[in-house]
């Protein structure tokens, strides 16, 4: 159902007579009777349920209600004004709304924004991070990049990337330690580990013939970017997604540990809905493309 509002030109009555505090001075700013803004506030004190102005002889002056009213209706005219204004007497682009996993964004898809623009010949990109339990963000945007299991009811979705896991650390690092990748699983387990929350060592360890008992780890992160970031930086080794570690190897910010990987089973899609699919194909093919070349990229000198 639809809310009743009171009308504009009250609430630009009620803005303007709380700046001049007076009705009169409002009323010949806004090119109207007394009477007429007298009315005007009235039915918006009627709609509020409460006094927003007192008389303080000649003058009017706002109540704790009206002052409250007042300071939160002026940043709302600010917004309305520059909605009006983003489309009034312009042409407006054709744009698409873009939500990013954050971990993908601040790894991986900051860096390929120039040749994912490119490959929307001209369309204007807004790009939003919900946190991964918003499932609202589906609706919100025409298209999603989020790392799950391929189930979102009641939207449309298409594997971008399947995965491996591997132990990443920095070349410096290794050379502290004297050692040289790569390395035997016992010798990576000789470094300090860095633990992700939203991941456990284990499966890796049983892949490396290894018992399966979570290590210690000298710091945890909740979110991969940061890990491996803390990695680049020579703080520890970590279990890292080929796609997100991807720059970093390839700038030698990084390095492969050992030849142990794990294959991935929580992957990144595309999710849309149903209505969009049409509208964000291009987009879904381009996300596809950037990820083939990430995969095939050579190493840079």
């Amino acid at each position: 159902m639809l809310k009743r509002y009171p009308s504009i030109q009250s609430m630009q009555a009620f803005l303007q007579a709380a700046r001049a505090g007076s009705f009169s001075s409002a009323a010949r700013q806004l090119s109207l009777t007394h009477s007429a803004i007298s009315q005007q506030i009235r039915t918006l004190e009627e709609f509020v349920g409460q006094p927003l102005f007192v008389r303080e002889g000649a003058r009017v002056v706002l109540t704790d209600a009206g002052a409250l009213f007042a300071n939160q209706l002026g940043d709302g005219f600010e917004q309305i004004d520059r909605a009006l204004s983003s489309v009034k007497e312009r042409a407006v682009r054709q744009s698409i709304t873009l939500d990013v996993d954050p971990e993908l964004a601040q790894s991986w898809l900051v860096a390929r924004l120039p040749a994912l623009l490119g490959a929307l010949n001209g369309t204007a990109l807004t790009m939003l991070s919900a946190p991964r339990h918003d499932r609202g963000a589906f609706e919100r945007a025409d298209l999603a990049l989020r790392y799950g299991y391929g189930e979102w009811d009641g939207f449309d979705n298409a594997l971008i990337c399947g995965d491996r896991l591997t132990p990443v650390g920095s070349p410096d690092l290794l050379r502290t330690r004297g050692l040289n990748a790569l390395l035997t699983a016992e010798e990576m387990l000789s470094l300090p580990l860095l633990g992700y929350t939203k991941r456990s060592w284990i499966p890796w360890l049983a892949a490396a013939g290894l018992p399966a008992v979570e290590p210690d780890a000298v710091a945890v992160f909740d979110n991969a970017a940061g890990l491996i970031a803390a990695a680049s930086a020579g703080v520890g080794v970590g279990l890292a997604r080929g796609l997100l570690a991807a720059d970093a190897i390839r700038s030698g910010k990084l390095i492969e540990l050992t030849q142990v990987e794990i294959p991935t089973h929580y992957n990144l899609y595309a999710v849309w809905p149903r209505e969009k699919a049409t509208r964000v194909a291009p987009l879904v093919e381009a996300m596809r493309e950037l990820v083939r070349q990430t995969v095939n990229v050579e190493p840079l000198e």
